[in-house]
Order: structure tokens, then C-alpha cells, then sequence
């Protein structure tokens, strides 16, 4: 094999809610997400053995979720890991936007490819969930879906292009953290996926605007005030809607005009640590290129 070069969407969660906490302390969820095209980038070559870098050369630790997926997936298929993989990172850490579970199933389905394993993307959802809660749906194909249990559960979906304005400040928001909150006060939000995804397609700004929804957000703000002015400046930058994203500090905004939603990105861009402006995409991860192949 040559050089696979491989791309690792964002997401979003368009809605989140917790529908409770299990017997074995993971929650269950329902949310509607999404692929938003902001990439972090995986560099796959042949090497005598497994390592994993930093775009600067410097080596990344075995808890990376690169690492744990690519030695699950050699376990599991009996494959020797040969491979130097550079890692670089363009989604914040901690953010709600999964960069960490993107990067995972990106390793997944690139070993799936170079090992020339005829498994189904499904036949891999175990494997990532042993990796964490979000893995799962960055295998979709559809690049969106419905989401349940604890991640596992994936009802694929189509979405209509959406331009979103992502905004985060300066705090960074734990997973366990976040949960950690929840469970100290709950907030039990009303949502539907389905519905929110019905009215995207209608463009019913009224329903979106009810259903677009996060059951961390308030929780979080108390300890983020930072992120409800952002979501603030989004909503009367004339967002369909404004929520932040997974159990993360981002929030973001819904545009279905692009114009409109580069206006926004202008107005916001000086308030936030990190701003970005992107459309959701189709697929989640995309192998970009095979090199030097013979």
C-alpha cells in the first residue's frame, strides 16, 4: 500500500436529550445529529510498527482514541499494526464536537479499507462503542442520523444543507464533567428528532427553533456564562436557531442562506476563541487519497 490520506468531519447535535441514567451510571440520549465539514486529517504509511504523531512529529500518548481504536480493531481481526499515522488536528478537544470519536472511526474504516476487511459498517458499531459514545455515529454513511441508547442505536437520515456558525470560548467543558453536572441537576428538555428533522426540510423556523434543543446546555452555562452570550449574538445575527453542541462549551448557529450566515460569522468572529463557518456534509469520513499505490 501507498500513503491513505484520511479526513474526519466535526459533528453537531442538532438536538440533545437525556432520557436517563442506566443502571450501569451511562445515560441514555436521543439526538439528532450531524457532519459538519471541519477536518482533522489521519496520515496512514507502512512502518515496521504502531506510531502515532502529532502534525509537528511529536509522539501522541496510547490513550489517544487513535490508538485504542487501531489496537481493538488488530485484536479483533488479528492484523499486525504496521503502520506510522500523523495525526492533525483542526477540532477543538473538548468542544461537543467529537473530534476525538471522528478520529477513532476514521481509523476504523481506513484498516478496515488497507486490511481488506468485508465487514459492514454496522458490524463495527460494537467496536466503537467500546471507544466511546460518539464513535458509533461518525460510521454512518448518510453523514446524519438519529441517535439513541448510549450511542449505539443509529437510525440513518438525510438532512438539507445547513451552513452553521460555530463559536467556542476560551473554557473547555470534560465529558465526565459534564454528565457529572447533569446528574447534580437534572434538566429534562422536550424534543424529537424526527420532528426537528422534518422541519429542517420545511424550513419551519418556529419548530426548529422548539426542537433545536441541548438538555446540557443550561448546566453548562452556569459554569460558562461565556456561552450563552455567544448563542446570544447568533440569534439576533437572524440564526433559525442557536444551541450549543454535544456535552462541549461550542454553540452554534443554524443558517440555511449562506450569505446570511457569513454575516453572522462576520459579527461573531471577535467574541469567540475559536469561530468557524461550515456546511454539514454527507459523509463523515472520507478516504481522501491513496498515494503511490501499485
Amino acid at each position: 500500500m501507498g500513503k491513505f490520506v484520511v479526513k474526519c468531519a466535526a459533528k453537531v447535535n442538532l438536538c440533545l436529550g437525556i432520557v436517563g441514567k442506566r443502571y450501569d451510571g451511562y445515560h441514555n440520549l436521543r439526538s439528532l445529529m450531524t457532519a459538519v465539514g471541519v477536518w482533522d486529517e489521519l496520515e496512514f504509511v507502512p512502518f515496521s510498527k504502531f506510531v502515532l504523531s502529532d502534525a509537528s512529529g511529536q509522539k501522541i500518548d496510547r490513550g489517544n482514541t487513535v490508538y485504542r481504536a487501531a489496537f481493538l480493531l488488530s485484536e479483533i481481526a488479528r492484523r499486525p499494526l504496521t503502520f506510522a499515522v500523523k495525526l492533525k488536528k483542526s477540532i477543538p478537544p473538548q468542544s461537543g464536537l467529537g473530534g476525538g470519536s471522528s478520529d477513532a472511526a476514521a481509523t476504523l474504516l481506513a484498516l478496515r479499507k488497507i486490511w481488506r476487511i468485508c465487514w459492514s459498517w454496522k458490524k463495527l458499531v460494537p467496536i466503537a462503542a467500546k471507544i466511546g459514545a460518539d464513535v458509533p455515529f461518525f460510521l454512518v454513511p448518510t453523514g446524519a442520523a438519529i441517535v439513541e441508547g448510549i450511542g449505539e442505536v443509529l437510525t440513518p437520515v438525510k438532512i438539507p444543507k445547513l451552513w452553521l456558525v460555530l463559536a467556542k470560548p476560551d473554557a473547555d467543558m470534560p465529558t465526565q464533567l459534564a454528565f457529572s453536572l447533569w446528574d447534580a441537576q437534572p434538566v429534562h428538555i422536550e424534543t424529537d428528532p424526527k420532528l426537528l428533522l422534518k422541519a429542517l426540510w420545511e424550513r419551519d423556523e418556529k419548530a426548529i427553533r422548539k426542537f433545536a434543543v441541548n438538555a446540557f446546555e443550561d448546566v453548562i452555562a452556569d459554569q460558562v456564562p461565556a456561552m450563552l452570550k455567544l448563542k446570544q449574538r447568533l440569534i439576533k445575527a437572524d440564526a433559525a436557531a442557536a444551541l450549543m453542541s454535544g456535552s462541549g462549551t461550542t454553540v452554534f448557529g443554524i443558517f440555511f442562506d449562506r450569505k446570511i450566515a457569513e454575516k453572522a460569522f462576520d459579527l461573531i468572529k471577535s467574541d469567540a476563541a475559536w469561530v468557524r463557518l461550515a456546511a454539514t456534509v454527507r459523509r463523515s469520513i472520507v478516504i481522501e487519497s491513496e498515494v503511490g499505490k501499485k
